[in-house]
């Protein structure tokens, strides 16, 4: 959701960087023109690299797209392809559904820990030792997970791989930034460096089942270690500008982030796992709960007081940010509706990867789709409505798929999915230009703030967007099948004419009418527990509906509201 309480916002970000170019910092990426040198910080083969490709500069900017879109993809395949996987990889480490979901958790816990070091590290140390370094460590873990047949092993290498890959994410942003011009590099490059990082989920749902059929799921590792060296050799070979490296490190990092560390661990494996192991079932869940909570008092104790803290708090507390910090975590628990609602109901009817890969072929060019409109019509004066358009987009697509039936298939998602994955691809590079804008209002001190802000709402959205709206899907289809099941009487005709197929239809296979009786009965089951999972997705569906419209309702009151105030300052003005 967008605010624009004042003149700058409303500026494009080329002219907000001229005209305030005093009391703006430059951005992290500072501006560097097509053919310049790099600072002599990069090693003699990378200079020559970037001299050569200055002399063509078509192809210096397709050079430097396509290494961006590699490191966003890596990043965003090395969260996607294992959650895409998950019952190919139960059976590969003889595991649960539910233990499996500790591979996700055990990623998720470290990855936004490893983006709290991010900037400060950037910052003393430069991105390209960052990278080269966290990389290599990726590169290592993933090439063991190929050799790891046990659980607990693997749920240690993917935390480990949850830390290094940290850096890709603004690495693909800023190799992005390296071939536009200042006035482009908050719009159009932001849009485009967003690209690798959100395509990800459905190229990793296209590809993963010809990679299984390889070699099970030590090929999805395989790929993830292949494209980390590519990365690196990217990163050696393809120079970033970086401003002068400061001393930012201080002896309280040491109390304040190892604090930080374990509550956004502990928060993380909370939301990941509750609602499988059941939130008030297990004693340890609530204990984990209370250990994250009392982390992250103590770290908001300690940066409050502090000089320069990891995280400013007084600012991300101001009204401005806590709207933005609140929009983006409510849009990412929307964008939900895609992992937990759609591709749940769909393998609940049966239905596995192969049988999806025109849907997310359909998904990802929608994606692009939404990068390129938004691209060319991002103007700062149109942020609220690109916004509105995107919540309705997801209003409608919902409100769509709340009318699934058990005959629904991948078919009649093609256009709700579609307009979902528009709708996202449209929110969230403009939300991410207007925190930017804000940011460097402030002066770059902010700007890890920021970035901590922003990669959180994705990480933590799409985790309490997968626990809340998971949880609804259970709570409804335990009371959709209590409703069912009270309508089942072997004196109901129906009843007794479905059991009679059944019954005709295992005859072949059971002589003893006593099992056949009980089979036909269990069979019977299945189906309403089906059909109760179904009814229960639509509720889904339903509630993700009457979310968007409530967003939907909200930002134009903010509009509304905004407009009234700015002609009451006006209307003050010219009586002045």
């Amino acid at each position: 959701m967008t605010t624009r309480s004042d003149s700058d916002v409303r500026q494009d970000a080329g002219e907000l960087t001229t005209r305030d170019a005093s009391t703006v910092k430059e951005p992290p990426a500072p501006a560097t023109e097509a053919g310049s040198v790099p600072p002599s910080t990069h090693h003699p083969f990378a200079v020559q690299v970037n001299t050569w490709l200055s002399r063509y500069p078509r192809l210096r900017i397709g050079v430097y797209v396509m290494a961006s879109l590699i490191i966003g993809m890596t990043q965003g395949l090395g969260i996607n392809l294992v959650g895409s996987n998950l019952p190919g990889i139960q059976g590969s480490l003889g595991i649960s559904n539910v233990e499996s979901y500790w591979l996700i958790a055990a990623y998720t816990a470290t990855s936004v820990t490893g983006t709290i070091l991010l900037y400060k590290i950037r910052t003393q140390f430069g991105f390209r030792r960052f990278g080269e370094y966290g990389l290599l460590f990726f590169a290592v873990a993933s090439m063991a997970q190929m050799f790891t047949h046990d659980f607990q092993t693997a749920v240690a290498v993917r935390a480990v791989m949850g830390f290094a890959m940290a850096s890709l994410g603004p690495l693909a942003l800023f190799y992005m930034f390296e071939i536009f011009p200042p006035a482009k590099k908050l719009t159009a490059g932001l849009c485009f460096g967003l690209a690798g990082s959100q395509i990800s989920l459905p190229i990793s749902r296209i590809i993963s089942p010809h990679l299984l059929d390889l070699g099970h799921w030590h090929q999805l590792t395989m790929l993830e270690s292949g494209l980390s060296l590519i990365c690196l050799a990217i990163i050696w070979i393809l120079p970033l500008t970086h401003p002068p490296r400061v001393k930012v490190f201080e002896r309280t990092d040491w109390i304040s982030y190892p604090l930080i560390a374990t509550a956004v661990a502990c928060m993380s494996i909370v939301l990941t796992m509750g609602r499988y192991y059941w939130w008030q079932e297990k004693d340890w869940i609530g204990e984990v709960l209370v250990v994250g909570i009392i982390a992250l008092t103590l770290s908001f104790m300690v940066e409050l007081r502090r000089k320069n803290p990891i995280i400013d708090l007084r600012w991300l507390m101001t009204p401005e940010m806590l709207l933005f910090t609140g929009s983006m975590l409510f849009v990412r628990m929307l964008l939900s509706e895609q992992t937990t609602g759609m591709v749940g109901f769909l393998n609940l009817v049966g239905l596995l990867n192969e049988q999806l890969i025109t849907l997310f072929c359909i998904i990802l060019a929608a994606t692009f789709a939404g990068l390129v409109f938004v691209s060319i019509i991002h103007k700062a004066n149109r942020i609220v409505y690109i916004h509105l358009f995107s919540i309705a987009l997801i209003a409608v697509a919902a409100w769509m798929d709340a009318h699934s039936t058990v005959d629904t298939r991948p078919e009649q998602f093609y256009l709700t999915q579609g307009m979902v994955a528009f709708g996202g691809a449209i929110f969230l590079p403009t939300s991410l230009w207007l925190g930017f804008i804000r940011a460097l209002q402030y002066g770059q001190s902010q700007i890890i703030s920021f970035v901590l802000v922003f990669l959180s709402t994705q990480n933590v959205g799409a985790q309490v967007g997968g626990a809340f709206l998971g949880t609804i899907q259970i709570l409804r289809e335990k009371f959709h099948s209590s409703v069912l099941v009270e309508g089942i009487s072997l004196q109901n005709p129906l009843v007794v004419e479905r059991l009679a197929q059944y019954s005709h239809l295992l005859k072949p296979v059971l002589n003893d009418g006593t099992q056949l009786n009980a089979e036909a009965v269990a069979q019977l089951s299945l189906k309403v527990t089906q059909q109760a999972g179904l009814l229960a997705y639509n509720d889904v569906f339903m509630v993700v509906f009457y979310m968007s419209l409530g967003c939907f309702a909200v930002l134009c009151a903010h509009i509304i509201v905004g407009r009234i105030q700015t002609k009451k300052r006006e209307a003050a003005e010219a009586v002045a």
